[in-house]
């Protein structure tokens, strides 16, 4: 009876309308958090006080903002149980996430990093080097074809990514080339002039001209999967001396940094990160802002 369904037999059930990208991250909850602790206990004895002794079991061993985006993920599951009309408690404890400041390279770490890579000929080296010359998330690097890039009016045309994503139906994971999540995260980026004469270097050497042909690929001609471009920058980041906390999204960071610390205005790097609304850059990037903020002051304190 569906009053009496447990957890494991509700999740085996339910089909979520999710990317296949969302529906791995949601595999991975299920798996190591939710099934671990309540698989058993059927759905109408997951009350308020054990979902608060749930939230207490993940803070012993989680990040805040993992245990958010579980109880969330938990939150969603009940409600969609509600409205098939069991009766279950849906008053699932929130918990506060603060922003930690993400180790970015420095200024002139960043532009080291930058002048090596424009005179690489490699693939993942191009790859690392878009990352932190347009704000692109990894994803958005290796969903790249050469028809995505109009050197005639310089601007590289965001139509797709590529993510390691979740089948319902085997259960594998793997690497796909999907649409944006969101209507935002379409869109077109104005290139410059050092990153366009390090395309043209580039692709010049790839001898390739097939227009769905993946930007950033192997020589087979086939994309590379994301952990390679981590672990070349692993090796790139060894070499460099650079702090082995900087990950390759944290040029998304370091891109959102420099361009504060040079000037540029909020709204435009809001676009070109894909964001639906300039509030949302602040509250994921507020980190970056300190010296934004330092710039506007200085500009005020000259009416003192």
């Amino acid at each position: 009876m569906q009053s009496s369904i447990t957890m494991e037999a509700w999740l085996r059930q339910r089909k979520p309308k999710v990317k296949g990208s969302s529906l791995k991250t949601y595999k991975s909850y299920e798996q190591a958090h939710i099934l671990p602790f309540m698989g058993s206990v059927p759905l109408i004895e997951i009350t308020a006080k054990k979902q608060r002794k749930f939230k207490k079991w993940l803070r012993k061993s989680l990040a805040r903002k993992t245990v958010r985006d579980i109880l969330a993920y938990l939150h969603s599951i009940l409600r969609e149980a509600e409205k098939k009309g069991i009766k279950v408690c849906v008053q699932t404890p929130k918990i506060k996430v603060y922003p930690k400041e993400k180790k970015v390279p420095g200024y002139g770490e960043h532009k080291a990093l930058s002048a090596a890579l424009q005179k690489s000929q490699a693939p993942q080296d191009m790859g690392i080097l878009l990352a932190m010359s347009t704000g692109l998330r990894l994803g958005e690097v290796l969903g790249l074809r050469l028809k995505d890039i109009d050197f005639e009016t310089n601007v590289l045309h965001v139509r797709r990514n590529r993510q390691r994503v979740c089948n319902p139906k085997t259960g594998k994971h793997s690497v796909v080339l999907q649409s944006p999540k969101t209507r935002a995260s379409r869109r077109d980026i104005p290139i410059h002039t050092e990153l366009k004469a390090a395309l043209i270097r580039y692709l010049d050497t790839q001898g390739k001209n097939d227009p769905k042909r993946p930007q950033i690929a192997a020589p087979s001609g086939r994309a590379y999967d994301a952990r390679t471009l981590q672990r070349r920058f692993d090796q790139i980041k060894a070499h460099m001396g650079l702090n082995p906390r900087i990950t390759v999204h944290s040029l998304r960071h370091s891109f959102v940094t420099r361009a504060l610390e040079l000037g540029a205005d909020m709204r435009a790097v809001s676009g070109f990160l894909g964001h639906s609304s300039i509030a949302f850059t602040l509250n994921c990037y507020s980190h970056c802002v300190t010296g934004y903020k330092r710039q506007q002051m200085a500009l005020i304190a000259k009416s003192f």
